[in-house]
């Protein structure tokens, strides 16, 4: 039984790694960077949240790097091309690109010029390395197979350090939802561990293939990391305002609000003459206005060094809030 067992899963390994086969393993790429690429746009076109965008930028550079990996071994397919002499080098940069953006991804959510000039500056340079390792294997490429040379060695090194440097700034960072990313990268870690323990013939790793098909659709979390504002009731509180957008069918949280509550908030803020309350009437004018779950008013003391909340008002409650 367990001979049988080894010889299914290297049939399975295998498969992944020879035509048409292979192409499964860039299909299932596909699939799970474009559905988490669409959900953070939908994400981002609701909450308008500068992390929506970022993960919807960091998503588009992977997909873009994952349609011509899909495009070239669609071409070595059909012949089209010497998919020996091109795409093994090829494989091998496209995943060490990918830890990079990864990290980028949910190390960074937040803007980072140094970050972001970071990944640029080593995906320029694992496109270098592309260009080197092109060269050095051309030589080799009717002699032996790719696997078995030291330029796929110092492919899965580069790699695993990546991932194991991605790890470390995951884990020094600690941005929401890192766990996941620490997730994603742990796979792709065993699978390269796996191909050194475990080389094979072959031009291309199943393993690590198996590793990474698990471990991209983890990219589905990505854009649920930070809430999408809340467009109906909270501890039975009246439904919030909302438009619909007739194109898109995206429900839309409002901005603003015009509605007769609003309009008495003003006319009682105009009226308020005492002192004390004066804060709360501005508050509660202000939440209703901009549709603010929380509205507070701060001001600094007379020296300068203290922040004072003077009061506040609770919109989904509707209640005051005291300073």
């Amino acid at each position: 039984i367990p001979s049988n067992m080894n010889a299914f899963a290297s049939q399975v390994l295998t498969q992944l790694t020879v035509p048409p086969g292979d192409l499964i393993y860039y299909i299932v790429l596909v699939f799970a960077i474009a559905s988490a690429l669409q959900s953070a746009f939908n994400h981002w076109r609701i909450s308008e949240f500068p992390q929506a965008r970022r993960a919807f930028v960091g998503l588009g550079v992977l997909l873009a790097a994952e349609m011509v990996m899909f495009v070239f071994s669609g071409l070595g397919w059909q012949n089209i091309i010497d998919p020996k002499a091109i795409l093994p080098p090829m494989d091998r940069a496209f995943i060490v690109f990918s830890i990079i953006w990864i990290t980028w991804l949910y190390a960074f959510p937040e803007t980072s010029r140094t970050a972001d000039a970071g990944a640029a500056l080593l995906s320029m340079l694992v496109i270098t390395g592309l260009g080197l390792s092109l060269l050095v294997w051309q030589p080799q490429v009717a002699t032996t197979t790719y696997n078995q040379t030291n330029d796929d060695w110092f492919w899965q090194i580069v790699s695993i350090i990546s991932i194991l440097v991605g790890i470390g700034i995951l884990l020094i960072r600690k941005p929401d939802s890192m766990w996941y990313g620490i997730i994603l990268l742990s796979l792709g870690f065993l699978g390269h561990i796996g191909h050194l323990l475990f080389p094979v013939e072959g031009n291309y790793s199943g393993i690590v293939r198996l590793a990474y098909m698990a471990a991209f659709p983890i990219l589905l979390t990505l854009p649920q990391r930070f809430a999408v504002p809340a467009t109906s009731s909270v501890n039975n509180a009246p439904p919030r305002p909302s438009t619909q957008k007739q194109d898109s069918g995206i429900v839309e949280r409002r901005r603003y609000s015009t509605d007769p509550k609003t309009f008495h908030a003003m006319l009682a803020l105009a009226a308020e003459s005492n002192p004390t309350k004066v804060s709360q009437a501005i508050t509660r004018a202000i939440a209703q206005t901009m549709l603010s779950d929380l509205c507070f008013m701060i001001y600094l003391t007379d020296n300068n060094i203290q922040l004072v909340i003077a009061g506040g008002y609770d919109l989904i409650r509707e209640d005051g809030l005291d300073g």
